[in-house]
């Protein structure tokens, strides 16, 4: 088994290697101005403090899949935030100059979605910036400044990641991992990534203003067991960290003589914290579902490891009451699964894909499918879960989250 490796790239800095050595990059400076009656380089008493937001923001809950935070005109907060809950799964909350002063909210409730507003004189702009949230102006315009917030949630936090690509016929084919932050770069890895193939294939959209892109290329691969993949995105102590998974297969496994180039590009919420890409060995550990449904009784989000008939009894008791329990002999097996909590549609799912094994840890990929624009979905609440039994190990159990749009 191989060791873990450590590579670390500054995201503040230029992407580096032959792939993106068109790309520049620099250090943007800004004109400091005083406010009348304040000198420069004095403290500013009416200044709005940023600390408490990103305070506030880091340690909630419910902000796994979203969660950030945006200056407006120096004077007010925007947080839009959304996650794993069965109740107040999203929301959006427009701030005064501190996170006690609540002038409009927005989000999910067990009663459908609600809107209030204490201060009224703030509704038409906090209606404006929800329905323009995925704008980089918020909607705004010209005569707004708008400056995201960049933070990292609590160490340890699974970050949800989307797959923009995944190919095993690249045409990079040097061993390398990058960060992506703008579309010029973009632009250049994918004319090389896509380099010999007619038609060229069209350029996956991402919007820099809000998201980037971490990628990993394996190189070259002579069969058709091996391959390199993204096995999760976490927050480390000061990172972002994007384990690798370098793809082993079991001995009795029959692997073709094909030569292959994987790759895998993600896209993660924009930070301005350092990437690193942590690689190790693993293997794939088989698994049977003991139950996937869209109605489970257990209506928050949440993962779990069951290791003995007690607590199997009791989870089942409480997720399918009434449905006869799947057997499970504990001495040999143990139970993982994933509960989505509350969708909004019948267009969510959720699904365990995959489960590995590293030197140090068991690693659960959760995939979660959640509507387009344009996806019509039947309107009832569902409650999916997925549950699996796996091999028994005392190793510690991690849980991946992707993002997948129907």
């Amino acid at each position: 088994m191989s060791i873990p490796g450590r590579m670390i790239w500054p995201l503040g800095a230029v992407v580096a290697g032959a792939v993106l050595s068109a790309c520049g990059g620099g250090t943007t400076t800004h004109d400091r101005q005083a406010t009348p009656g304040i000198a420069v380089g004095e403290p500013n008493p009416a200044a709005l403090a940023k600390a408490p937001f990103i305070e506030m923001a880091r340690t909630s809950g419910c902000n796994e899949t979203r969660n950030r935070l945006f200056v407006i005109d120096g004077k007010q907060v925007f947080w839009d935030h959304a996650g794993q809950c069965a109740d107040a799964s999203y929301g959006q909350v427009l701030f005064g100059s501190k996170p006690e002063t609540r002038l409009c909210s927005s989000g999910d409730t067990i009663a459908g979605p609600r809107m209030v507003c204490e201060d009224e004189s703030a509704r038409a702009l906090f209606e404006t910036l929800v329905k323009n949230a995925d704008r980089p102006d918020l909607g705004l315009g010209s005569g707004h400044t708008v400056e995201q917030l960049s933070f990292m949630p609590p160490a340890g936090t699974a970050i949800a990641y989307e797959t923009v690509a995944r190919d095993d016929l690249s045409g990079v084919t040097a061993r390398q991992t990058l960060v992506i932050k703008d579309q010029a770069a973009w632009d250049t890895l994918w004319r090389q990534h896509a380099a010999g193939r007619t038609p060229a294939p069209a350029v996956p959209k991402v919007d820099f203003t809000r998201r980037m892109l971490v990628a990993v290329f394996g190189g070259e691969y002579a069969d058709s067991c091996h391959g390199i993949a993204i096995a999760r995105v976490a927050a480390g102590a000061s990172t972002l960290d994007v384990e690798v998974a370098e793809r082993d297969v079991p001995a009795q496994a029959v692997c073709l003589p094909v030569v292959r180039h994987p790759m895998q590009v993600a896209a993660v919420e924009r930070t301005d914290a350092d990437v690193d890409f942590i690689k190790a060995a693993a293997t794939d550990v088989p698994f049977r579902t003991a139950d996937a449904t869209s109605l489970s009784d257990v209506r928050a989000a949440r993962t779990v490891v069951v290791k003995d008939a007690a607590a199997w009894t009791r989870l089942w008791n409480e997720h399918a009451p009434g449905r006869a329990q799947p057997a499970v002999d504990f001495a040999a097996d143990m139970v993982v699964g994933v509960f989505m909590g509350t969708g909004a549609s019948g267009c969510y799912t959720t699904a365990i894909d995959g489960v590995v094994r590293t030197a140090d840890k068991i690693l659960v990929h959760e995939i979660r499918s959640v509507p387009g624009p344009d996806i019509a979905c039947a309107m009832y609440v569902t409650t999916p879960a997925h549950l699996v039994v796996v091999p028994r190990s005392d190793l510690p159990v991690e849980f991946a989250l992707e993002m997948a749009t129907r």
